[in-house]
């Protein structure tokens, strides 16, 4: 499937990304998001994107806690999508 058409997986919507196409589909829709302004990114740069994605990951047992659940061992196609939703708004 290429990035223009349509997809099942929203562009926020991490929970059903389990595979590479799965992960290359999110991406591609939230970036069509961003770039329509239906999606509000806080990073004012890549560099500050950067900086709250790496932010997010070193705080996301947290998270994961505060959801009731245990927070993953190993990376997963969904952890991947989380951390490139989260770095959107993580400050």
């Amino acid at each position: 499937m290429s990035p223009e058409e349509p997809s099942t997986i929203r562009c926020m919507d991490t929970q059903d990304v389990r595979s590479r196409s799965d992960l290359v589909r999110f991406l591609a829709n939230l970036s069509v998001e961003v770039e329509g302004g239906r999606v509000t990114v806080e990073p004012a740069s890549i560099a500050d994107l950067l900086d709250g994605a790496s932010r997010w990951v070193a705080d996301m047992d947290g998270f994961f806690l505060n959801r009731g659940e245990e927070p993953p061992s190993s990376p997963t196609w969904e952890l991947i999508a989380m951390v490139f939703a989260a770095s959107l708004v993580y400050e």
